[in-house]
């Protein structure tokens, strides 16, 4: 996780007080907004910045009013726009107490260009890449056939999932090598944010290396070796994680039970620096016959 979330260049500080408005709704850490002075301009052949220091300083302002934490000036500011800013903003030097530094506690995961947002309302887990029970997707897998997984991720889409599993572990073929592959063809064709299921870290940590975005690491459970060798891999790579309510003993019979089983897993997390809202509980509900 980053310690601080910042904006710079390309624009001007009006044109980016919407942007930081956006950012500070998901932002939990200090923003930074380093604009240009105005938007390039042209006049007798010479490229000019059309925000003047005075002006640059009462944006500036406004800007650290709405939230930034931490502010300055890209292409096209001189030292006269730095002293108008400062001059400007001298009123406003503590930030102690800035709007962006507020814990928001939202769980999100992303894809290279979307973020789904995990409470509020039910998400949908696409799990048919998964060779479990599934004869076609085995044969697949060992012919290294990537077209065949890629229709289900495509028709998994199509019927409204939110985010992808993928899993193919299946003994016969190299995991790694089919899980790193996997993710890379997925997540070239579809923008929907992945679930990397695995039972081997190596595979876990493959797969997270080459992923472009915030996925969910499926899974750890109360175990202590799983959890030392899962948590370190979610923290390393900022993801959020699966926790099941279960150890080497099984699945426990009581609500209190699998509760205390979350809390140790969430413990655990925390200890290794990932954020509750990280941590997503499966309880594993069973059918009454079970």
């Amino acid at each position: 996780r980053v310690d601080a979330l910042g904006i710079n260049c390309g624009m001007g500080p009006e044109q980016m007080m919407p942007i930081l408005d956006e950012i500070l709704q998901y932002a939990s850490v200090p923003v930074i907004v380093k604009p240009n002075a105005g938007l390039p301009k042209q006049k007798d052949g010479e490229v000019y910045y059309d925000v003047e220091p005075e002006e640059f300083g009462r944006f500036m302002a406004e800007i650290l009013k709405r939230g930034a934490s931490l502010i300055g000036g890209c292409c096209g500011t001189t030292p006269a726009h730095i002293r108008a800013m400062v001059e400007a903003t001298k009123d406003q030097r503590d930030i102690t107490d800035r709007p962006g530094k507020e814990f928001k506690n939202r769980t999100i995961v992303s894809s290279y260009g979307r973020a789904v947002e995990l409470g509020g309302k039910p998400m949908i887990i696409g799990e048919r890449i998964n060779p479990t029970g599934k004869k076609l997707f085995k044969e697949a897998l060992l012919r290294g056939d990537m077209d065949y997984i890629l229709n289900q991720a495509l028709e998994q889409i199509g019927a409204g999932a939110d985010i992808l599993d993928v899993n193919v572990g299946l003994p016969g073929i190299d995991e790694k090598e089919m899980m790193i592959s996997a993710v890379k063809s997925i997540q070239a064709i579809v923008d929907v944010p992945l679930q990397v299921d695995s039972t081997i870290p190596e595979v876990l940590d493959a797969a997270l290396r080459v992923y472009n975005g915030k996925p969910i690491v499926n899974s750890v459970n109360g175990e202590e070796k799983s959890l030392k060798a899962v948590l370190p891999l979610v923290k390393k790579y900022g993801a959020a994680v699966v926790g099941l309510t279960m150890d080497k003993s099984g699945i426990p019979q009581t609500a209190q039970a699998r509760f205390d089983m979350a809390e140790k897993i969430m413990q655990e997390a925390m200890k290794h620096g990932i954020p509750k809202e990280d941590v997503l509980i499966d309880c594993l509900t069973l059918t009454i016959s079970a």
